[in-house]
């Protein structure tokens, strides 16, 4: 077991669980190729300083980071909350104005799913699924009505995001005054997560490299600093309305290049197979199925 100087190592977190059946999840901490254990994922939140103190104080891991089984890394009960038009190429794509205040929409987090799931389409989405490759914020303090020095304060770590959009859903609900997204967002099993955390010392969140690969092909290439709304923008405005808790996630929007900005559109049908990723954080790889998959 070989042993490692913290002071050399950024630190990495990462949720996982014990078997590919169990529905309990942990998270440690990435040292080398191997992973140390700190505690089971809901647990983890109820302390998030103190084990992460542990985490630090951490010299060796005990399972293989090779062959680990990633899970989502935030809790059953967490609230995801997603941020629609934070790139103003992405709005011109959609033919949507950049908003003047963070618009904002939720997620389930049932339907959050890890690197290597299966991703199936709904039989009411015959022409597929949309991909959308984002910045994921996770929040490691309790905050309300924060300044954006305490949201800042407020993150536990980065990840990646994928928020596969089912459009059909979606562009239905847009032909009502009060069109909801909350289908078109939540199809089965369809938010892929990064399982790593990065803490925010170890990135630049300001100036990330973010790319959506579809098939072998590069469908989106962009930016952090193209955001619209910072991460600590978003922050500050939701806490406003809503306590956000340890283990509660933001999205931070897609920039341009989705499969609805294209002429014709288009979409992932089963066989497609999708990589998103955050330069310097991680990335992650999802196939898409047919309905007979959802379960």
């Amino acid at each position: 077991m070989q042993n490692y100087d913290m002071e050399k190592y950024r630190i990495r977190l990462v949720a996982y669980r014990s078997d590919i059946s169990s529905t309990k999840r942990s998270i440690g901490i990435v040292l080398g190729d191997m992973v140390a254990p700190i505690a089971e994922l809901g647990t983890f939140y109820e302390d998030v300083e103190g084990y992460l103190t542990l985490a630090r104080a951490a010299t060796s891991g005990t399972i293989p980071l090779d062959g680990l089984i990633l899970a989502p890394p935030v809790p059953a009960d967490a609230k995801v909350i997603c941020t629609a038009i934070n790139y103003v190429a992405h709005g011109g794509e959609s033919k949507l104005p950049t908003p003047t205040f963070p618009n904002l929409f939720a997620r389930w987090a049932s339907e959050l799913v890890a690197d290597g799931d299966w991703i199936a389409i709904p039989l009411v989405e015959p022409e597929g699924l949309d991909w959308e490759v984002e910045l994921a914020a996770i929040i490691g303090t309790r905050i309300l009505d924060a300044d954006h020095e305490r949201a800042a304060s407020s993150i536990l770590g980065y990840t990646v995001a994928n928020d596969i959009s089912a459009r059909g859903s979606q562009i239905n609900a847009m032909s009502l005054s009060t069109g909801q997204w909350a289908l078109g967002k939540n199809p089965d099993k369809s938010c892929a997560i990064g399982s790593f955390v990065e803490t925010p010392d170890s990135v630049d969140v300001g100036n990330l490299h973010i790319t959506a690969t579809v098939n072998g092909e590069v469908m989106q290439d962009a930016t952090t600093a193209d955001m619209v709304f910072s991460v600590e923008d978003l922050i500050v405005y939701i806490s406003l309305h809503v306590t956000l808790r340890p283990g509660d996630l933001i999205l931070t929007g897609t920039p341009e290049g989705t499969g609805f900005g294209l002429n014709p559109r288009r979409y992932m049908m089963p066989g497609s197979t999708v990589t998103v990723a955050v330069d310097g954080v991680c990335s992650i790889t999802n196939s898409i199925v047919d309905h007979s998959f959802r379960k």
